[in-house]
Protein backbone atom coordinates (compact mmCIF):
# COMPACT_ATOMS: atom_id res chain seq x y z
CA UNK A 1 0.00 0.00 0.00
CA UNK A 2 3.04 2.47 0.51
CA UNK A 3 4.40 1.96 -2.44
CA UNK A 4 1.60 2.42 -4.42
CA UNK A 5 0.92 5.69 -2.42
CA UNK A 6 4.60 6.41 -3.33
CA UNK A 7 4.08 6.29 -6.57
CA UNK A 8 0.58 7.98 -6.95
CA UNK A 9 2.48 11.04 -4.98
CA UNK A 10 5.45 11.04 -7.62
CA UNK A 11 2.69 10.91 -10.64
CA UNK A 12 1.10 13.52 -9.20
CA UNK A 13 3.59 15.83 -8.48
CA UNK A 14 4.76 15.55 -12.00
CA UNK A 15 0.95 16.09 -13.26
CA UNK A 16 1.12 19.63 -10.69
CA UNK A 17 4.18 20.64 -11.78
CA UNK A 18 3.32 20.26 -15.39
CA UNK A 19 0.27 22.33 -14.87
CA UNK A 20 2.22 25.07 -12.80
CA UNK A 21 4.85 24.98 -16.12
CA UNK A 22 1.37 26.37 -17.93
CA UNK A 23 1.01 28.86 -15.19
CA UNK A 24 3.79 30.22 -15.52
CA UNK A 25 4.62 30.51 -19.37
CA UNK A 26 0.73 32.42 -19.06
CA UNK A 27 3.04 35.23 -17.04
CA UNK A 28 5.70 34.69 -19.18
CA UNK A 29 4.56 34.91 -22.88
CA UNK A 30 1.97 37.15 -21.81
CA UNK A 31 4.22 39.81 -19.67
CA UNK A 32 6.76 39.60 -22.71
CA UNK A 33 3.94 40.37 -25.71
CA UNK A 34 3.23 43.38 -24.16
CA UNK A 35 6.41 44.33 -23.34
CA UNK A 36 7.19 44.12 -26.67
CA UNK A 37 4.22 45.95 -28.02
CA UNK A 38 4.85 48.58 -25.83
CA UNK A 39 8.81 49.34 -26.76
CA UNK A 40 7.98 48.82 -30.44
CA UNK A 41 5.28 50.64 -30.47
CA UNK A 42 6.52 53.60 -27.85
CA UNK A 43 2.93 53.25 -25.94
CA UNK A 44 2.53 52.40 -22.49
CA UNK A 45 -1.34 53.86 -22.44
CA UNK A 46 -3.43 50.79 -23.96
CA UNK A 47 -5.53 48.22 -23.10
CA UNK A 48 -7.41 50.35 -20.29
CA UNK A 49 -4.35 52.24 -19.20
CA UNK A 50 -5.79 55.47 -19.18
CA UNK A 51 -3.57 56.84 -16.43
CA UNK A 52 0.17 56.89 -16.04
CA UNK A 53 0.07 54.91 -12.90
CA UNK A 54 -2.12 52.22 -14.52
CA UNK A 55 0.31 52.02 -17.58
CA UNK A 56 1.60 48.81 -16.59
CA UNK A 57 -1.17 47.05 -15.28
CA UNK A 58 -1.79 44.74 -17.42
CA UNK A 59 1.32 43.82 -17.64
CA UNK A 60 1.90 42.99 -13.93
CA UNK A 61 -1.45 41.00 -14.04
CA UNK A 62 -0.01 38.82 -16.53
CA UNK A 63 2.74 38.29 -13.91
CA UNK A 64 0.84 37.39 -11.41
CA UNK A 65 0.88 33.57 -13.08
CA UNK A 66 4.76 33.69 -11.94
CA UNK A 67 4.09 35.15 -8.98
CA UNK A 68 1.57 33.36 -7.66
CA UNK A 69 2.39 29.93 -9.01
CA UNK A 70 3.14 28.55 -4.91
CA UNK A 71 -0.60 28.80 -4.20
CA UNK A 72 -1.76 27.66 -7.70
CA UNK A 73 0.32 24.66 -6.99
CA UNK A 74 -0.59 24.48 -3.30
CA UNK A 75 -4.38 24.34 -5.15
CA UNK A 76 -3.60 21.68 -7.83
CA UNK A 77 -1.19 19.53 -5.94
CA UNK A 78 -4.02 19.49 -3.05
CA UNK A 79 -6.65 18.85 -5.44
CA UNK A 80 -4.51 15.66 -7.42
CA UNK A 81 -4.30 13.98 -4.06
CA UNK A 82 -7.25 14.18 -2.09
CA UNK A 83 -9.80 15.96 -4.43
CA UNK A 84 -12.49 18.71 -4.16
CA UNK A 85 -12.29 18.60 -0.56
CA UNK A 86 -8.77 20.20 -0.65
CA UNK A 87 -9.30 22.75 -2.94
CA UNK A 88 -10.55 25.86 -0.49
CA UNK A 89 -8.41 25.09 2.75
CA UNK A 90 -5.41 24.59 -0.15
CA UNK A 91 -5.95 28.13 -1.72
CA UNK A 92 -6.96 29.60 1.80
CA UNK A 93 -4.14 28.46 3.32
CA UNK A 94 -1.29 29.11 0.23
CA UNK A 95 -2.77 33.31 -0.19
CA UNK A 96 -2.39 33.87 3.34
CA UNK A 97 0.80 32.63 3.77
CA UNK A 98 1.89 34.10 0.20
CA UNK A 99 0.13 37.46 1.31
CA UNK A 100 -0.92 38.34 5.05
CA UNK A 101 0.87 36.41 7.47
CA UNK A 102 4.23 38.74 7.81
CA UNK A 103 1.28 41.25 8.55
CA UNK A 104 0.49 42.24 11.58
CA UNK A 105 -2.66 44.01 10.70
CA UNK A 106 -6.16 43.77 11.89
CA UNK A 107 -8.41 41.67 10.26
CA UNK A 108 -10.11 44.54 8.50
CA UNK A 109 -7.62 45.93 6.78
CA UNK A 110 -5.96 42.57 6.08
CA UNK A 111 -10.14 42.10 4.34
CA UNK A 112 -9.63 45.15 2.86
CA UNK A 113 -5.75 44.84 1.15
CA UNK A 114 -7.29 41.29 -0.23
CA UNK A 115 -6.47 42.26 -3.71
CA UNK A 116 -3.46 44.06 -3.52
CA UNK A 117 -0.23 42.59 -5.25
CA UNK A 118 2.44 41.42 -2.84
CA UNK A 119 5.35 43.46 -3.86
CA UNK A 120 8.99 42.31 -2.48
CA UNK A 121 7.55 39.21 -0.17
CA UNK A 122 4.69 42.50 1.04
CA UNK A 123 2.79 40.73 3.33
CA UNK A 124 3.31 37.36 3.11
CA UNK A 125 5.85 35.06 5.23
CA UNK A 126 8.63 33.84 3.85
CA UNK A 127 7.91 30.28 3.99
CA UNK A 128 10.66 29.60 1.02
CA UNK A 129 8.99 27.71 -2.17
CA UNK A 130 9.09 24.52 -0.35
CA UNK A 131 7.42 25.39 2.27
CA UNK A 132 4.04 25.15 -0.08
CA UNK A 133 4.89 22.12 -1.35
CA UNK A 134 4.86 20.93 2.65
CA UNK A 135 1.54 22.61 3.09
CA UNK A 136 -0.27 20.93 -0.15
CA UNK A 137 1.25 17.43 0.79
CA UNK A 138 0.63 17.65 4.44
CA UNK A 139 -3.18 19.32 3.49
CA UNK A 140 -4.03 17.16 0.95
CA UNK A 141 -3.16 13.75 2.86
CA UNK A 142 -4.53 14.85 5.99
CA UNK A 143 -7.99 15.00 4.72
CA UNK A 144 -7.35 12.06 2.65
CA UNK A 145 -6.78 10.01 5.47
CA UNK A 146 -9.19 11.65 7.78
CA UNK A 147 -12.02 10.80 5.18
CA UNK A 148 -10.75 7.27 5.57
CA UNK A 149 -10.92 7.42 8.93
CA UNK A 150 -14.84 8.76 9.43
CA UNK A 151 -15.74 5.90 6.86
CA UNK A 152 -13.81 3.40 9.09
CA UNK A 153 -15.50 4.99 12.10
CA UNK A 154 -18.75 5.11 10.57
CA UNK A 155 -18.86 1.10 9.84
CA UNK A 156 -17.51 0.63 12.96
CA UNK A 157 -19.84 2.49 15.21
CA UNK A 158 -22.46 1.80 12.42
CA UNK A 159 -21.93 -2.07 13.14
CA UNK A 160 -22.79 -1.17 17.18
CA UNK A 161 -25.73 0.66 16.42
CA UNK A 162 -27.32 -2.23 13.88
CA UNK A 163 -26.18 -4.53 17.09
CA UNK A 164 -28.21 -2.45 19.64
CA UNK A 165 -30.98 -1.63 16.69
CA UNK A 166 -31.22 -5.89 16.82
CA UNK A 167 -31.69 -6.24 20.51
CA UNK A 168 -34.35 -3.89 20.51
CA UNK A 169 -36.42 -5.60 17.76
CA UNK A 170 -35.79 -8.59 19.60
CA UNK A 171 -37.26 -7.40 22.46
CA UNK A 172 -40.45 -6.77 19.90
CA UNK A 173 -40.08 -3.16 19.60
CA UNK A 174 -40.92 -1.78 16.18
CA UNK A 175 -37.74 -0.11 14.60
CA UNK A 176 -37.85 0.17 10.54
CA UNK A 177 -35.97 -2.55 8.50
CA UNK A 178 -34.17 0.51 6.90
CA UNK A 179 -33.03 1.64 9.69
CA UNK A 180 -28.97 1.32 10.27
CA UNK A 181 -26.26 2.82 12.06
CA UNK A 182 -24.55 3.78 8.88
CA UNK A 183 -27.30 5.42 8.04
CA UNK A 184 -27.67 7.40 10.66
CA UNK A 185 -24.24 8.22 10.89
CA UNK A 186 -24.46 9.21 7.33
CA UNK A 187 -26.70 12.20 8.18
CA UNK A 188 -24.21 14.02 9.37
CA UNK A 189 -22.16 13.66 6.42
CA UNK A 190 -22.32 16.96 5.06
CA UNK A 191 -20.91 18.54 8.51
CA UNK A 192 -18.32 16.47 9.17
CA UNK A 193 -16.99 16.10 5.09
CA UNK A 194 -17.59 19.32 4.18
CA UNK A 195 -17.15 21.56 7.34
CA UNK A 196 -15.26 19.42 10.17
CA UNK A 197 -12.42 17.21 8.01
CA UNK A 198 -11.26 20.07 6.11
CA UNK A 199 -11.56 22.54 8.85
CA UNK A 200 -9.11 20.35 11.07
CA UNK A 201 -6.83 19.69 8.37
CA UNK A 202 -6.14 23.48 7.39
CA UNK A 203 -5.85 23.84 11.29
CA UNK A 204 -3.37 21.17 11.11
CA UNK A 205 -1.60 22.41 8.14
CA UNK A 206 -1.33 25.88 9.64
CA UNK A 207 0.17 24.71 12.73
CA UNK A 208 2.83 22.80 10.98
CA UNK A 209 3.76 25.67 8.31
CA UNK A 210 3.84 28.63 11.05
CA UNK A 211 5.57 26.68 13.91
CA UNK A 212 7.20 24.09 11.68
CA UNK A 213 8.37 26.29 8.51
CA UNK A 214 7.88 29.80 8.75
CA UNK A 215 9.63 30.85 12.29
CA UNK A 216 12.04 27.91 12.65
CA UNK A 217 13.61 28.33 9.15
CA UNK A 218 13.49 32.45 9.54
CA UNK A 219 15.14 32.14 12.95
CA UNK A 220 17.55 30.01 10.95
CA UNK A 221 17.90 32.58 8.48
CA UNK A 222 18.66 35.24 11.19
CA UNK A 223 20.87 33.35 12.80
CA UNK A 224 22.97 32.77 10.05
CA UNK A 225 23.85 36.10 8.87
CA UNK A 226 26.16 37.33 11.76
CA UNK A 227 28.69 34.67 11.36
CA UNK A 228 28.44 34.84 7.40
CA UNK A 229 28.94 38.40 7.82
CA UNK A 230 32.14 37.65 10.09
CA UNK A 231 33.35 35.15 7.45
CA UNK A 232 33.30 37.74 4.87
CA UNK A 233 36.19 38.87 6.83
CA UNK A 234 38.08 36.32 7.37
CA UNK A 235 37.90 34.84 3.87
CA UNK A 236 35.92 36.03 1.18
CA UNK A 237 36.26 32.63 -0.74
CA UNK A 238 34.95 30.48 2.05
CA UNK A 239 32.08 33.33 2.74
CA UNK A 240 31.31 32.58 -1.10
CA UNK A 241 30.67 28.66 -1.26
CA UNK A 242 28.47 29.39 2.37
CA UNK A 243 27.12 32.09 0.21
CA UNK A 244 26.23 29.38 -2.77
CA UNK A 245 25.14 26.18 -0.44
CA UNK A 246 22.53 28.97 0.79
CA UNK A 247 21.31 30.34 -1.94
CA UNK A 248 21.24 26.85 -3.26
CA UNK A 249 18.79 25.66 -0.44
CA UNK A 250 15.67 27.76 -0.96
CA UNK A 251 16.82 30.46 -3.83
CA UNK A 252 14.40 32.78 -2.60
CA UNK A 253 13.70 31.82 1.35
CA UNK A 254 14.70 32.75 4.41
CA UNK A 255 18.30 31.41 4.06
CA UNK A 256 19.09 32.48 1.16
CA UNK A 257 17.87 36.12 1.85
CA UNK A 258 20.24 36.04 5.07
CA UNK A 259 22.78 35.64 2.54
CA UNK A 260 21.26 38.42 0.29
CA UNK A 261 21.33 40.51 3.88
CA UNK A 262 24.84 40.25 4.40
CA UNK A 263 25.60 41.23 0.62
CA UNK A 264 23.68 44.35 1.38
CA UNK A 265 25.41 45.39 4.29
CA UNK A 266 28.43 44.77 2.41
CA UNK A 267 27.43 47.05 -0.38
CA UNK A 268 26.17 50.06 1.44
CA UNK A 269 29.96 49.96 3.37
CA UNK A 270 31.09 50.31 -0.14
CA UNK A 271 32.47 46.86 -1.18
CA UNK A 272 29.79 44.81 -4.36
CA UNK A 273 31.88 41.86 -4.42
CA UNK A 274 29.58 39.88 -1.62
CA UNK A 275 26.66 41.13 -4.22
CA UNK A 276 28.78 39.97 -7.13
CA UNK A 277 28.63 36.69 -5.66
CA UNK A 278 24.97 36.50 -4.73
CA UNK A 279 23.83 37.30 -8.27
CA UNK A 280 26.30 34.80 -9.82
CA UNK A 281 24.99 32.36 -7.83
CA UNK A 282 21.52 32.97 -7.74
CA UNK A 283 21.44 33.09 -11.56
CA UNK A 284 22.90 29.97 -11.56
CA UNK A 285 19.89 28.12 -9.85
CA UNK A 286 18.19 28.90 -13.10
CA UNK A 287 20.95 27.24 -15.75
CA UNK A 288 21.41 23.73 -13.32
CA UNK A 289 18.20 22.25 -14.36
CA UNK A 290 18.83 22.36 -18.15
CA UNK A 291 22.60 21.22 -17.97
CA UNK A 292 20.76 17.96 -15.78
CA UNK A 293 18.42 17.33 -18.67
CA UNK A 294 21.13 17.21 -21.02
CA UNK A 295 23.20 15.11 -18.70
CA UNK A 296 20.29 12.72 -18.77
CA UNK A 297 19.81 12.41 -22.31
CA UNK A 298 23.27 11.79 -23.32
CA UNK A 299 24.41 9.86 -20.49
CA UNK A 300 20.64 7.71 -20.27
CA UNK A 301 21.25 8.31 -16.70
CA UNK A 302 19.15 9.17 -13.82
CA UNK A 303 15.91 8.20 -15.19
CA UNK A 304 13.86 9.20 -18.01
CA UNK A 305 13.45 13.23 -18.56
CA UNK A 306 10.04 13.90 -20.39
CA UNK A 307 9.58 16.57 -22.85
CA UNK A 308 7.73 18.65 -19.35
CA UNK A 309 11.02 18.51 -17.52
CA UNK A 310 12.95 19.56 -20.55
CA UNK A 311 10.03 22.49 -20.94
CA UNK A 312 10.66 23.72 -17.48
CA UNK A 313 14.78 23.19 -17.49
CA UNK A 314 15.21 25.02 -20.62
CA UNK A 315 12.74 27.79 -20.13
CA UNK A 316 15.01 29.71 -17.54
CA UNK A 317 17.85 29.79 -19.78
CA UNK A 318 15.56 31.81 -22.15
CA UNK A 319 14.18 33.85 -20.20
CA UNK A 320 17.87 34.99 -19.22
CA UNK A 321 18.77 35.71 -22.77
CA UNK A 322 15.76 38.64 -22.52
CA UNK A 323 17.28 39.84 -19.33
CA UNK A 324 14.43 38.68 -16.86
CA UNK A 325 16.17 37.15 -14.10
CA UNK A 326 13.07 36.48 -12.45
CA UNK A 327 11.87 33.98 -15.10
CA UNK A 328 15.22 32.74 -15.74
CA UNK A 329 15.04 31.06 -11.81
CA UNK A 330 11.50 30.79 -11.59
CA UNK A 331 11.13 27.67 -13.48
CA UNK A 332 13.64 26.37 -11.69
CA UNK A 333 11.21 25.88 -8.39
CA UNK A 334 8.63 23.65 -10.24
CA UNK A 335 11.44 21.55 -11.20
CA UNK A 336 13.16 20.86 -7.45
CA UNK A 337 9.66 20.29 -6.76
CA UNK A 338 9.45 16.87 -8.78
CA UNK A 339 12.46 15.50 -6.64
CA UNK A 340 13.43 17.74 -3.59
CA UNK A 341 16.22 15.59 -2.36
CA UNK A 342 17.68 15.39 -5.58
CA UNK A 343 17.33 18.68 -7.02
CA UNK A 344 18.53 21.00 -4.27
CA UNK A 345 21.69 19.44 -3.36
CA UNK A 346 22.50 20.24 -7.16
CA UNK A 347 21.04 23.85 -6.73
CA UNK A 348 23.71 23.99 -3.78
CA UNK A 349 26.77 22.04 -5.58
CA UNK A 350 26.42 23.93 -8.34
CA UNK A 351 25.82 27.43 -6.97
CA UNK A 352 28.79 26.57 -4.22
CA UNK A 353 31.29 26.23 -7.02
CA UNK A 354 29.98 29.32 -8.83
CA UNK A 355 30.38 31.11 -5.38
CA UNK A 356 33.93 29.87 -4.85
CA UNK A 357 35.01 30.85 -8.60
CA UNK A 358 33.45 34.47 -8.41
CA UNK A 359 35.47 34.58 -5.15
CA UNK A 360 38.49 33.31 -6.03
CA UNK A 361 39.18 35.15 -9.38
CA UNK A 362 38.25 38.45 -7.26
CA UNK A 363 35.24 39.20 -10.16
CA UNK A 364 33.32 42.35 -8.74
CA UNK A 365 30.42 43.95 -10.54
CA UNK A 366 31.34 48.09 -9.87
CA UNK A 367 28.55 48.69 -11.55
CA UNK A 368 26.45 48.49 -8.52
CA UNK A 369 27.67 51.22 -7.46
CA UNK A 370 27.84 53.66 -10.14
CA UNK A 371 25.30 53.16 -12.65
CA UNK A 372 21.35 52.77 -12.49
CA UNK A 373 19.54 49.26 -13.35
CA UNK A 374 18.13 48.77 -16.64
CA UNK A 375 14.96 48.39 -15.83
CA UNK A 376 14.66 50.52 -12.49
CA UNK A 377 12.33 53.15 -13.66
CA UNK A 378 15.02 55.39 -12.30
CA UNK A 379 15.92 54.17 -8.97
CA UNK A 380 19.04 53.25 -7.83
CA UNK A 381 20.68 49.48 -7.02
CA UNK A 382 21.32 50.95 -3.13
CA UNK A 383 17.56 51.75 -3.19
CA UNK A 384 16.47 48.61 -5.02
CA UNK A 385 18.55 46.58 -2.51
CA UNK A 386 17.41 48.26 0.42
CA UNK A 387 14.04 46.80 -0.25
CA UNK A 388 14.84 43.60 -0.98
CA UNK A 389 14.51 43.88 -4.82
CA UNK A 390 16.24 40.35 -5.70
CA UNK A 391 14.54 40.43 -9.34
CA UNK A 392 14.90 43.56 -11.66
CA UNK A 393 17.96 44.93 -9.21
CA UNK A 394 20.40 42.48 -10.92
CA UNK A 395 20.03 43.11 -13.98
CA UNK A 396 21.60 39.62 -14.65
CA UNK A 397 25.45 39.79 -13.70
CA UNK A 398 25.78 38.92 -17.32
CA UNK A 399 24.52 42.16 -18.60
CA UNK A 400 25.99 44.38 -16.60
CA UNK A 401 29.77 45.83 -15.51
CA UNK A 402 32.82 45.65 -17.71
CA UNK A 403 33.00 43.19 -20.67
CA UNK A 404 36.79 42.06 -19.71
CA UNK A 405 36.83 41.68 -15.88
CA UNK A 406 33.10 40.69 -15.17
CA UNK A 407 30.44 40.25 -17.62
CA UNK A 408 33.04 37.47 -19.45
CA UNK A 409 34.02 35.46 -16.98
CA UNK A 410 30.97 35.71 -15.22
CA UNK A 411 29.92 33.72 -18.12
CA UNK A 412 31.66 30.93 -18.18
CA UNK A 413 31.77 30.35 -14.16
CA UNK A 414 28.24 30.27 -14.32
CA UNK A 415 27.81 28.20 -16.53
CA UNK A 416 30.35 25.90 -15.28
CA UNK A 417 29.06 26.13 -11.71
CA UNK A 418 25.61 24.88 -13.78
CA UNK A 419 27.19 22.53 -15.53
CA UNK A 420 28.89 21.40 -12.02
CA UNK A 421 25.62 21.25 -10.33
CA UNK A 422 24.20 19.23 -13.00
CA UNK A 423 26.36 16.83 -12.94
CA UNK A 424 25.99 16.04 -9.01
CA UNK A 425 22.21 16.52 -9.47
CA UNK A 426 22.61 13.76 -12.29
CA UNK A 427 24.55 11.54 -9.80
CA UNK A 428 21.86 12.00 -7.15
CA UNK A 429 18.88 11.11 -9.33
CA UNK A 430 20.89 8.02 -10.64
CA UNK A 431 21.33 7.09 -7.08
CA UNK A 432 17.44 7.65 -6.72
CA UNK A 433 16.46 6.05 -9.44
CA UNK A 434 18.27 2.79 -8.49
CA UNK A 435 17.09 2.80 -4.92
CA UNK A 436 13.26 3.57 -5.90
CA UNK A 437 13.59 0.55 -8.88
CA UNK A 438 14.70 -1.83 -6.09
CA UNK A 439 11.62 -0.77 -3.26
CA UNK A 440 9.25 -1.01 -6.39
CA UNK A 441 8.36 3.11 -6.32
CA UNK A 442 9.91 4.49 -9.16
CA UNK A 443 8.32 6.06 -11.64
CA UNK A 444 8.52 6.79 -15.43
CA UNK A 445 6.26 9.59 -16.79
CA UNK A 446 5.57 10.75 -20.23
CA UNK A 447 4.24 14.30 -19.77
CA UNK A 448 4.05 17.00 -22.93
CA UNK A 449 1.54 19.63 -21.44
CA UNK A 450 1.94 21.24 -25.27
CA UNK A 451 0.80 18.47 -26.92
CA UNK A 452 -1.90 17.82 -24.29
CA UNK A 453 -2.87 21.48 -25.15
CA UNK A 454 -3.16 20.83 -28.92
CA UNK A 455 -4.90 17.64 -28.31
CA UNK A 456 -7.42 19.32 -26.24
CA UNK A 457 -7.83 22.23 -28.77
CA UNK A 458 -8.21 19.39 -31.90
CA UNK A 459 -10.73 17.56 -28.93
CA UNK A 460 -12.71 20.66 -28.98
CA UNK A 461 -12.99 21.59 -32.57
CA UNK A 462 -13.58 18.14 -33.49
CA UNK A 463 -17.29 17.70 -32.89
CA UNK A 464 -17.83 21.30 -33.40
CA UNK A 465 -16.64 20.54 -37.10
CA UNK A 466 -18.91 17.62 -37.20
CA UNK A 467 -22.04 19.54 -36.19
CA UNK A 468 -21.95 22.03 -39.00
CA UNK A 469 -20.87 19.06 -41.28
CA UNK A 470 -17.90 20.51 -42.57
CA UNK A 471 -15.58 17.85 -40.31
CA UNK A 472 -12.23 17.51 -42.78
CA UNK A 473 -11.79 13.51 -44.26
CA UNK A 474 -8.26 13.33 -42.51
CA UNK A 475 -9.84 13.59 -39.09
CA UNK A 476 -12.60 11.34 -38.73
CA UNK A 477 -12.15 8.89 -36.69
CA UNK A 478 -9.66 10.69 -34.90
CA UNK A 479 -11.81 12.10 -32.03
CA UNK A 480 -12.98 8.72 -31.19
CA UNK A 481 -9.39 7.26 -31.10
CA UNK A 482 -8.39 9.78 -28.51
CA UNK A 483 -11.11 9.06 -26.23
CA UNK A 484 -9.92 5.55 -26.25
CA UNK A 485 -6.95 6.64 -25.62
CA UNK A 486 -7.32 8.81 -22.37
CA UNK A 487 -9.55 6.03 -21.17
CA UNK A 488 -6.74 3.78 -21.62
CA UNK A 489 -4.46 5.75 -19.83
CA UNK A 490 -6.64 6.36 -16.98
Amino acid sequence: MLKNEIRTYRKNIHRATAILFIVQLFGALGAGFFFVVQNILGVEHILGATEPQNENILWFILFWGTDFFFVALAVVLSYLIAGLPAVAPAMALGVYFAHFAGDPVPAVEMYSAYFATPRNFGGGANIGYMGYLILAVFLSYCIKYLFIAWNNCKESLGKKLDRSFQKHRDKGKKLPDTLTGVGILEQVDLIVLVLIMPVVAAALTFLLIRYGVQLPFNALGEALAAPLQELSGASVVLCAVVMGLMVGFDLIGPVSMSAFSVAVAAFFDGNAQLMTIYGACFITIGWIPLMTVLLQKITKKGGRADTDDFNLAASGPINAFFENVKLTVAFSMPYAYRSPLTVIPGYMLGAAVTGLLTAAFGIVNTAYLTELPKYGNGETFAEMFTRGEIYISFTLPLRSGDWLSCRIPLFFIILFGALVGGAGMLLFKELACRSQKKRGTYVETDGDMVLEFRRYAQKLWVPFKQQRGKLPAQYAGKEEAAVSKEKGEQ
